[in-house]
C-alpha cells in the first residue's frame, strides 16, 4: 500500500495521525487524497538525486563567477572578517550591515572567510547546498500538506531550478536568503509534526505546551530571524495553514498558540524597522514625494503580477528592477494596466480554489510573504527582485503543482505527460545556467541592466565602482558624474570622484567631492578629513588644510601619521620649518614604512643647504618604498646640486624603471648629457622625453632645430 493512500482499513495503533484528517472534510477526496504516483523511498530518493543533479548544473557557473555588488561589502571589503577575535565576532553579531541584522548569517561568513579568505567559489558553492538543502524540505512540507507525492515532487523540483531563485542562490551577498529559508522550512516541518500529534478527534484546538515539536519549532524560528528579518512572517502562514489546511479554526486559540512565535516576529521587526531607518535604507519619504499614492497602489500591483508572469515566463531577468521614469509626469501606462491583471489572478484563484483549499493557501501565503517587500513600505531603490520570490514562490509553486497533478491525473497517455515535465526540467535548467552565468562580474551583471535603465543612478554608480577598482579613472569618473546628474547622492560615490580628480590634480573638485561626502555621512566619513586637508593644501587654503588634519588628528588621538604629514606641509609652507620637522618625525614614529615624511624632510635640507643630509633621507625614502618617483627626481637635483652630475643621471635613470610614463627623467639626463659635452646621448634622451610627452623636451629640440624623433 502508499505510504500517505487513504484506506478503509482501520489505522494500527502504531501509526502517526495523519494531519490531514480534518483538513480534507471539506475537500473532495479526488482532488486532494488521491495520489497519481506514490510516495515510497525508492521515488522520494530518486526525487532527490533529480532535484540535486539538476541544481548544481543550474548553479555551476556560479563556482566560476567573482563577487558582485554587496559582496564587496559584505565579503571583501568586510575588515570584520580579517581576524579571529571576540570583538569582530560581537561586532559580526551586534552592528547593521546595509541596513539589515542578520548576525547568523555573518557569523556563516566568518567562518568561511576564517578558513577560505575570499575565495569566492566556497561562497557559492555553499549557497547552492543550502538550496537544495531547502528544495528537499520544501517537497517535505508541501507533501505533508497535500498528502500528494507529485504535488510536492513538482512544487520543490520548480522552486529548486526555477531562474527566478538564481539571485538568491549565486550571489554570495544573498546567504541570508538561503539561510533563513533553511530554518524556516524547517520550523514550518516542525510545527506539522506538533499539530500531527495534537490535533484530537473532536476538533477542538489544544495547545500543547509540552510537545517538544513546537519548542523545536520556535527555536528554529528564531535562528530563521537571526538569518534575515524577512522570517518574520511565519507565524501567520501558520494561521493561515491551521485554517486552511489543518482545520483549526478557532482563531482566538491558535492566536494564543502562536504567542511566542509573535513575540519574536515583534522584536526582529523593531530591530529591522531600526536597521533600515540607521542606513538610511527606509524611502517612504523619498517615494511618497516622488510619486502620488495612486501611482503607488498600480505600482505595487504592477510588481506583485509580475512574479506570477515571469513564474510561467522566466525570460528577460535582470539583477535591479527600478521605480518608472515619469518622463509625461506621470508613470506608464502598463502600471495601470497591472491591477486588472492582479484581479483577474485573484478571482481565478478563487473560483479555482473552492475545490482545492490548497489553491486559497497558496495565494494567500504568496501575499502574507511578499508583503514586506511588495513596496508598500517602500526600501530600498528597487521596485522588484528576483530574490523576493524565493521564500514567497513558494505559494504560486504549489498551485501551478496542484494544476499540473490534474492534468496528469486527467491525462491518458501518462508517458507523454513525463516526456513533456522532463522537456520542461531540461529547459529551465537551461534558463538557469544562462542566469547564473549573467553574475560572473559587475560588468556581465549590470551591462544588460544598463541598456534598459541608462540614467538609473544606482545602475551608473555600480557601472563606476567596477571601473574604479579596474583602476581606469576616465570610465569610473564617467559612470560617476552620471550618476550625480540625479538627485541620488552618496558619499562613497563622492569620495571615489575626490580620488579621481586628486591624481587629475583637479583639487578644487576633489574639495567639493570629499566636502560634500562628509556632509552626507559626517561620522562614517570622518577619515576624509585628513584627505581634505590634502587637497586643500594643493590649494594653497594652507590655514583649512591645518584645520581639517587636525581634525582627524582628534579623531585619531593624534595617531593618524597621514594628518600629520599634511600639518607639516602646511606649517613648512607657513615658514615654520622646525615646527615641520616635529610633524614628519611624529608622521615616521607613527608608521616606520610611511616615505613621504622623509622626502619632505629632505625638502627642508635642501631648502638650508644640507645636501648630505637630504640625499640620506632620500635613499632611507627610497629603501622604504622603490617606486617613490618624487624620491629619484630629488635625489637627481640633490647630487646635481653637490655637483656630482653622474651620481644625478644614474638616480633619474632609476626613475625611469619606476616610472616609465614620465618624460622629465629623460628631459634632465638629456640636458646633463649636454652640458657635459655628451650630444648623441643627450639628444636621444631628449627624444625620449618627447616620445613620453614631455613638452619642456619638445620646446628644447624645436628650439635647436633637431628632429624630435
Amino acid at each position: 500500500m502508499a505510504k500517505n493512500k487513504i484506506s478503509s482499513t482501520p489505522k494500527s495503533i502504531t501509526q502517526k495521525p495523519q494531519i490531514v484528517n480534518q483538513a480534507t472534510k471539506n475537500v473532495k477526496d479526488s482532488e486532494v487524497l488521491i495520489e497519481s504516483i506514490p510516495y515510497t523511498e525508492r521515488n522520494f530518493w530518486i526525487l532527490v538525486g533529480i532535484i540535486a543533479v539538476c541544481a548544481f548544473i543550474a548553479f555551476l557557473p556560479g563556482f566560476q563567477n567573482g563577487y558582485v555588488w554587496d559582496d564587496m561589502f559584505y565579503i571583501v571589503n568586510n575588515e570584520d572578517l580579517r581576524q579571529v577575535s571576540f570583538k569582530n565576532f560581537k561586532t559580526l553579531v551586534s552592528d547593521y550591515y546595509l541596513g539589515n541584522w542578520h548576525p547568523l548569517t555573518m557569523v556563516t561568513y566568518y567562518i568561511e572567510y576564517s578558513l577560505v579568505k575570499d575565495t569566492a567559489w566556497v561562497y557559492h558553492f555553499n549557497n547552492t547546498v543550502i538550496h537544495i538543502i531547502n528544495s528537499i524540505l520544501v517537497f517535505k512540507v508541501v507533501e505533508k500538506l497535500s498528502k500528494n507525492f507529485l504535488i510536492g515532487a513538482i512544487t520543490s523540483v520548480l522552486f529548486a531550478i526555477h531562474p527566478l531563485h538564481v539571485e538568491s542562490v549565486i550571489w554570495a551577498a544573498e546567504r541570508k536568503d538561503v539561510l533563513y529559508t533553511l530554518f524556516l522550512l524547517l520550523s514550518f516541518w516542525q510545527y506539522l509534526k506538533y499539530v500531527a500529534v495534537s490535533v484530537p478527534t473532536d476538533d477542538h484546538v489544544v495547545t500543547n505546551w509540552k510537545n517538544k515539536h513546537l519548542w523545536y519549532a520556535l527555536g528554529l524560528f528564531i535562528l530563521s530571524c537571526l538569518s534575515k528579518g524577512m522570517a518574520v512572517i511565519l507565524p501567520v502562514v501558520f494561521l493561515i495553514t491551521d485554517y486552511f489546511l489543518l482545520n483549526r479554526k478557532q482563531i482566538i486559540k491558535i492566536g494564543i498558540e502562536k504567542a511566542p512565535f509573535l513575540v519574536v516576529s515583534l522584536i526582529t521587526g523593531i530591530i529591522s524597522i531600526k536597521a533600515q531607518s540607521d542606513a538610511g535604507a527606509n524611502a517612504t519619504k523619498v517615494i511618497s514625494d516622488a510619486y502620488s499614492l495612486s501611482e503607488r497602489f498600480f505600482m505595487i500591483n504592477y510588481g506583485v503580477l509580475y512574479y506570477w508572469i515571469k513564474m510561467v515566463l522566466p525570460t528577460n531577468l535582470i539583477a535591479f528592477y527600478p521605480y518608472p521614469q515619469k518622463p509625461a509626469g506621470t508613470i506608464p501606462s502598463i502600471y495601470y494596466s497591472a491591477f486588472a491583471g492582479v484581479l483577474a489572478l485573484a478571482i481565478l484563484l478563487f473560483w479555482t480554489g473552492r475545490k482545492n483549499k490548497l489553491v486559497w493557501w497558496g495565494g494567500l501565503y504568496f501575499l502574507i510573504v511578499i508583503f514586506p517587500v511588495s513596496q508598500v513600505l517602500p526600501v530600498g531603490s528597487a521596485l522588484m527582485a528576483d530574490r523576493y520570490f524565493y521564500v514567497s514562490s513558494i505559494g504560486p509553486l504549489v498551485i501551478l503543482a496542484v494544476f499540473i497533478n490534474r492534468l496528469y491525473q486527467k491525462t491518458a497517455t501518462k508517458k507523454l505527460m513525463l516526456g513533456i515535465g522532463a522537456v520542461l526540467l531540461l529547459s529551465l535548467t537551461f534558463l538557469s545556467f544562462n542566469q547564473s552565468m549573467k553574475w560572473k562580474d559587475t560588468l556581465t551583471l549590470f551591462t544588460p541592466i544598463y541598456e534598459k535603465h541608462p540614467n538609473d543612478p544606482m545602475v551608473t554608480s555600480n557601472m563606476g565602482w567596477y571601473w574604479f577598482g579596474k583602476k581606469d579613472n576616465e570610465k569610473a569618473k564617467f559612470y560617476f558624474e552620471e550618476t550625480h546628474k540625479t538627485t541620488f547622492k552618496t558619499a562613497d560615490v563622492h569620495t571615489a570622484l575626490g580620488q579621481i580628480y586628486f591624481d587629475e590634480k583637479k583639487y578644487d573638485l576633489t574639495v567639493d567631492n570629499f566636502e560634500a561626502a562628509l556632509k552626507i555621512k559626517p561620522k562614517e566619513m570622518q577619515n576624509l578629513h585628513w584627505m581634505l586637508g590634502a587637497a586643500y593644501y594643493y590649494t594653497g587654503k594652507y590655514n583649512i588644510a591645518i584645520e581639517e588634519s587636525q581634525l582627524a588628528l582628534d579623531k585619531s588621538d593624534n595617531k593618524n601619521q597621514f594628518a600629520q604629514n599634511i600639518m607639516g606641509l602646511c606649517l613648512a609652507k607657513q615658514g615654520k620649518e622646525d615646527e615641520a620637522m616635529k610633524r614628519y618625525q611624529t608622521a615616521m614614529n607613527l608608521d616606520i614604512k610611511f616615505a613621504d615624511p622623509h622626502i619632505n624632510i629632505s625638502t627642508i635640507l635642501n631648502h638650508r643647504g644640507d645636501h648630505e643630509g637630504e640625499i640620506k633621507e632620500l635613499e632611507k625614502a627610497i629603501k622604504i618604498d622603490p617606486k617613490a618617483t618624487v624620491a629619484y627626481k630629488n635625489l637627481g637635483v640633490a647630487y646635481k646640486s653637490m655637483g656630482d652630475w653622474q651620481n644625478a643621471v644614474k638616480a633619474w635613470q632609476k626613475g625611469i624603471i619606476t616610472d616609465k610614463k614620465d618624460g622629465s627623467f629623460d628631459y634632465n639626463i638629456g640636458l646633463e648629457y649636454g652640458q657635459h659635452g655628451d650630444f648623441p646621448n643627450g639628444i636621444k634622451a631628449m627624444q625620449s622625453a618627447v616620445a613620453k610627452g614631455d613638452q619642456n623636451a619638445v620646446s628644447f629640440l624645436t628650439q635647436r632645430g633637431i628632429a624630435l624623433k
